[in-house]
């Protein structure tokens, strides 16, 4: 497993996002820093994915500079100079070559006066700047938002723009390389869960059974998860991120995972419910076979054209009659007491992939599906979720070697859980 991306990919992102950019424009992207936690200790490094996107590289404190004057597109990247000191306490950073070689970028520069030097490029030929202004707090925006601050004071008659929502519009449509990516971290995705339900049964610990998850990946060479594991067991499962997973598994108790696992940032979402001791009660059959019910039409209803309301209310719709056969409402607007979430988001490089449905839902993206209902007077929380790939005439679920019938669970703890 573990698919890897070349050079090429990154240099037709770029070629991608250089046809968009207004001409006599300049592009500056910052991959991030390392956040300080706390004393000596810092956060785990993440890095900006629309940089990711145009670059292919992943370290703190590398800077991506695109020219585009007169038609002519230049390239650059600022990077960081190892010094011998911290090499031998962090490691080294990328050299040159390497930094050429992961991004086809062929202009490598060291950062040392990156600023300016960034001011030399900005000739009297250049009317715009592009800057990565995603709208949220934290570094990624506050550095950028220094940095314009600074090339304003610099460069007044220069037009501030923001790349974030081109970059987002390209990373909205998947390429066959992407689609690889996350197949194979949705393969990884299911042989964990298969251990999952093999390991499972009461009288353990959420984070017990989660860890056999955690083996799995590793073991097959990821090294990230795609978001922090939802083991949520009996009236958890009704907590919808609940991600305490420190509660003990009971007899007749269902436990809902909702996990995944990245390949090259590129990351699977999948929920899946089952029983811990592998065997359905009667009531917990009713309300999975419902939920599995929309699940499969909200797969068979995605198509292009339609926009992100119409799927939404479509599936609150069937999710709204399938409370009312399980006796749970009396009145439509009380399905929000069972359910109180989107039926799905996109995914990519991100787990909530940004994605502006500016064109309702098109070709080449990659959605969830993930109906559930949630009732904690019984300790019954069900979601089932799936990765689709939108094509041209409808959808390709691209979990569905990951079981969900009852029939096809029940079965596989009976062949393969060791405590049965």
């Amino acid at each position: 497993m573990l698919n890897k991306l070349t050079k090429d990919f990154y240099s037709e992102n770029r070629k991608k996002y250089a046809n968009l950019v207004k001409d006599n424009s300049i592009t500056v992207i910052s991959s991030g820093t390392i956040q300080n936690s706390s004393a000596d200790e810092d956060f785990d490094f993440e890095v900006d994915k629309n940089f990711y996107y145009l670059t292919g590289i992943n370290q703190e404190e590398v800077t991506f500079v695109l020219t585009k004057i007169n038609g002519v597109v230049k390239e650059y990247l600022f990077i960081v100079k190892n010094d011998p000191i911290k090499v031998k306490w962090l490691g080294a950073k990328l050299e040159k070559d390497e930094a050429k070689n992961l991004s086809g970028i062929e202009n490598i520069l060291y950062d040392d006066n990156y600023i300016e030097d960034i001011k030399k490029m900005i000739t009297s030929e250049i009317i715009d700047i592009y800057l990565n202004l995603e709208r949220k707090s934290g570094y990624h925006y506050e550095h950028n938002k220094v940095f314009s601050h600074k090339i304003s004071k610099a460069f007044p008659e220069l037009v501030i723009n923001d790349c974030y929502r081109l970059i987002v519009g390209l990373r909205s449509i998947k390429t066959k390389e992407e689609v690889e990516m996350v197949k194979d971290a949705i393969e990884v995705t299911r042989i964990g869960i298969e251990k999952l339900m093999t390991e499972s049964h009461p009288g353990m610990y959420e984070y017990q059974l989660e860890n056999y998850f955690d083996f799995v990946i590793k073991d097959n060479g990821q090294r990230l998860h795609s978001f922090k594991t939802i083991a949520a067991s009996g009236v958890n499962a009704t907590t919808l991120h609940y991600s305490f997973n420190n509660s003990l598994l009971k007899d007749n108790d269902l436990i809902l995972f909702d996990l995944g696992t990245e390949t090259n940032f590129y990351i699977s979402d999948i929920s899946r419910t089952f029983p811990i001791n592998g065997k359905f009660t009667k009531r917990q059959r009713e309300v999975y076979e419902e939920v599995l019910n929309v699940n499969k039409k909200c797969i068979e209803f995605l198509r292009p054209g339609l926009t992100k309301i119409e799927y939404n209310e479509y599936a609150k719709r069937l999710l709204t009659e399938s409370c009312y056969r399980l006796h749970l409402i009396d009145k439509d607007e009380d399905i929000s007491k069972y359910y109180f979430h989107s039926i799905g988001h996109s995914i990519g490089l991100d787990t909530h992939d940004p994605c502006f449905f500016e064109n309702g839902i098109e070709e080449g993206m990659l959605l969830t599906v993930e109906p559930g209902l949630y009732i904690p007077e019984e300790g019954i929380g069900i979601r089932i979720e799936d990765d689709v790939l939108i094509t041209k005439d409808g959808c390709v679920n691209l979990s569905k070697s990951i079981i969900k019938e009852v029939d096809e669970i029940e079965e596989f703890f009976k062949k393969n859980n060791k405590h049965n």
